[in-house]
């Protein structure tokens, strides 16, 4: 059995007396998320609250799953959790100065056959989902120009980090981009839910795939502001013979799986 505990958290962890695997896995929590049940294995994930010393609670999720594998370069036959796939990802991402979700805990053990894992995370305070933001700044009320951009932008700057540390999403859905907005300058954003995300060495495949994936579920957005977004993803004023090349690729390629869909 292998256990991470965040150095940062371990206080708040003891005092919940929450420093093992089983007492995290057996620790009570409200789902978040109804469990998804697949191939003899389950995962959910709940909203837990840490009881502070000074009083008040630290908001935390919490995952846990049984027989949820992936199988990967290192387990190629046996697969090993999703979850672990994420922790790994999310620690590989800090280390890159991408913003996500901060690990408080992972855990993992095999009982009686059952791969069994568990991992703990900070709660985003104060985030909400893109597609939520693009609902009220794009779809109802009358948002300015101004504040759309603000949006646009920081959105591009965490995809382009994510990409320039070699990271495919492979399931970049607004829900997925967590924004915390401000009243002036552009908000954090925050890439979650990382299971499926993968090194990939080509920047134009990272780009592609992700963008288009992006670009098809950015409900609400004009065909001006995604042009924007591309722009400021790449950081350009104009578009060049290549940049126009990957956009029509990108346009192309959010076509054709929205038609299939």
């Amino acid at each position: 059995m292998s256990v991470f505990i965040s150095p940062e958290r371990r206080h708040l962890l003891e005092l919940n007396r929450l420093l093992s695997f089983e007492a995290v896995w057996k620790q009570e929590a409200d789902w978040f998320e109804a469990p998804n049940e697949r191939r003899g294995g389950w995962s959910g994930v709940g909203r837990l609250g840490l009881n502070l010393p000074e009083g008040g609670q630290f908001g935390v999720f919490l995952k846990r799953q049984q027989n949820h594998q992936r199988r990967t370069f290192r387990h190629p036959f046996t697969g090993e959790p999703t979850f672990s796939c994420e922790f790994k990802m999310m620690r590989y991402l800090q280390k890159h100065g991408v913003p996500a979700p901060k690990p408080v805990f992972y855990g993992e053990q095999v009982i009686d056959g059952h791969h069994q894992a568990t991992l703990m995370t900070e709660e985003l305070v104060d985030y909400r989902p893109l597609e939520d933001i693009t609902e009220a700044l794009f779809a109802n009320g009358r948002p300015t120009l101004q504040e759309q951009n603000r949006v646009i932008r920081g959105v591009a700057a965490t995809v382009r980090m994510l990409h320039g540390a070699r990271i495919q999403h492979r399931s970049l859905y607004p829900k997925h981009l967590f924004v915390h907005t401000s009243q002036s300058g552009d908000p954090d954003v925050v890439v979650i839910d990382l299971e499926k995300s993968r090194v990939k060495l080509f920047p134009a495949i990272r780009a592609l795939y992700d963008l288009a994936t992006l670009n098809r579920h950015a409900k609400h957005w004009s065909r001006s502001r995604r042009l924007y977004f591309f722009k400021q993803y790449y950081g350009i004023e104009r578009l060049g013979i290549w940049h126009k090349l990957m956009c029509r690729l990108i346009v192309r390629r959010s076509t054709r799986r929205k038609d299939r869909s």
